[in-house]
């Protein structure tokens, strides 16, 4: 476990305003090797989780498959789909990954991006098998595994027994 450099800002939530300091937050191993992530916001009603994501050059990821939209911006350096390398998203870059969208990026050079996932995200192996899934749960749970004390937005909007049984529940972490 790592000791966080700062603590994600609590600000009261008053339903229009929560916000942190990316820069002072460390980065994480993400659930893909050569990838770290950020956790900016969670929300459990709907699922929605925002993160800073940092790829080390030559990173790839697993296939797989998301199960709501992701938004990104690349911030620094880019990527590109395995099978489509002509078509790179680099530094500038707004995309939007559909739902559904299943696809295998790689960083040759390293990333930067600022993500917005819709829903999670599904780890498959070569014969589309799911092998593991990551949402707002795991990212919450990684996160205060490494001394942060982050609580998702509408948490209370779920039942607490079952929020408590999933956040401690964490699958193979592989897309």
């Amino acid at each position: 476990m790592t000791t966080p450099t700062s603590s994600l800002p609590q600000v009261p939530d008053s339903g229009t305003l929560r916000t942190c300091h990316p820069h002072e937050l460390d980065w994480l191993p993400w659930a893909m090797p050569g990838a770290y992530f950020k956790l900016l916001h969670a929300d459990a009603a709907t699922g929605r989780f925002t993160l800073m994501i940092k790829f080390d050059a030559g990173a790839a990821a697993p296939i797989h498959r998301h199960v709501g939209a992701v938004e990104g911006y690349m911030l620094e350096g880019g990527f590109h789909y395995i099978d489509d390398p002509e078509h790179p998203f680099n530094a500038g870059c707004y995309l939007y990954e559909h739902e559904g969208a299943v696809h295998q990026p790689v960083s040759p050079h390293g990333a930067v991006m600022f993500a917005i996932f819709h829903g999670p995200v599904e780890g498959l192996d070569d014969a589309g098998n799911l092998t593991g899934r990551v949402g707002w749960k795991w990212h919450v749970k990684k996160w205060n595994e490494a001394g942060y004390d982050y609580v998702p937005m509408n948490l209370d909007a779920l039942n607490e027994t079952a929020v408590d049984a999933a956040v401690a529940t964490t699958p193979n972490a592989t897309s």
